[in-house]
């Protein structure tokens, strides 16, 4: 992983900022709507795949809770930190890769994974997802 040349940030913060990925993952693993959208700013956005932009933890929280209890049912989260920039004290960019896993999967299959980007803000010393857009790796066939 790579820092800005301008941000001198102290080892706390290289591995806080690389955790969020991990505490995404436990909450998913939990299908805990609440834990998922705790990981975000009061007024984040999310834009995923398929046209889907929400803003604000709310209603992160609640296009979560719809998720978990239909098409991410029984599903788990995946993903490892592949750069991350900081931008200042306050603010970095991370980038993962990973991807969603089926009930019973233990990897990411290659038409499943995906690249995000995360924009982080430090908030009352806690680094919070303050904007988060993913993207599949591969094309689907036509």
């Amino acid at each position: 992983m790579s820092s800005g040349p301008s941000a001198v940030m102290t080892d706390r913060d290289v591995a806080a900022v690389a955790d969020v990925p991990q505490r995404m993952m436990k909450a998913w693993a939990s299908n805990d709507a609440s834990a998922f959208a705790g990981l975000f700013a009061r007024d984040a956005t999310m834009v995923l795949p398929g046209d889907v932009f929400r803003k604000g933890a709310d209603g992160i929280r609640e296009f979560m809770a719809e998720c978990y209890a239909g098409p991410y049912k029984g599903t788990s989260v995946f993903g490892v930190p592949i750069d991350v920039r900081f931008l200042g004290p306050d603010a970095a960019v991370l980038i993962t890769q990973g991807g969603v896993m089926a009930p019973g999967e233990d990897s990411v299959t290659p038409d499943k994974e995906i690249r995000a980007t995360w924009v982080l803000g430090k908030r009352d010393g806690a680094w919070l997802i303050e904007a988060y857009h993913n993207s599949p790796v591969r094309l689907p066939s036509s």
